[in-house]
């Protein structure tokens, strides 16, 4: 019985070939993971947005109107009548950040945020309030929600 083993060129083709496929398939990995964050984000915070123009449709104001809170400060008025769970955290495990306006005209006015993946605040330019996502520091951009729409955010094709 003739035992042939691997030769040393054909296990450095193979371990060849799989470093190419790893360098391939991680980067689009961590990209695929970092969009479903980003996209849970943007879910959460429809659904927040939501919760949040039912009770002015009962109120005639957003909750807490006049304040700045994290969004955990809503659950008093949206828990469990205009929501049954309120998402008080990103994709990312940042807090969202919930701003209405102030009691009179504005009263009606609300803006929910996250700061993305880097959990801090991003300057950005309001009159251009789409982003394309491009590049794994993409996921570090804020994402603003207000008044029923995305006011900046990833642009959604």
């Amino acid at each position: 019985m003739n035992k042939k083993g691997f030769t040393l060129i054909e296990l450095l083709i193979v371990i060849a070939i799989i470093g190419i496929v790893a360098a391939i398939a991680i980067p689009n990995l961590l990209t695929a993971l970092q969009k479903g964050k980003q996209k849970a984000t943007m879910g959460d915070m429809r659904g927040i947005g939501t919760a949040i123009e039912s009770y002015m449709t009962d109120m005639y104001m957003a909750p807490g109107a006049g304040g700045v809170t994290d969004v955990n400060g809503l659950n008093q008025y949206l828990v469990p009548f205009h929501t049954k769970v309120l998402p008080g955290k990103d994709g990312w495990g940042g807090d969202f950040q919930y701003e209405s306006g102030p009691i009179g005209p504005t009263q009606d006015l609300y803006s929910i945020r996250s700061y993305g993946r880097g959990n801090q605040a991003d300057p950005f330019n309001i009159a251009n309030n789409n982003y394309i996502v491009n590049t794994m520091r993409d996921f570090e951009n804020d994402i603003i929600y207000s008044n029923g729409n995305f006011t900046y955010g990833p642009k959604v094709r």
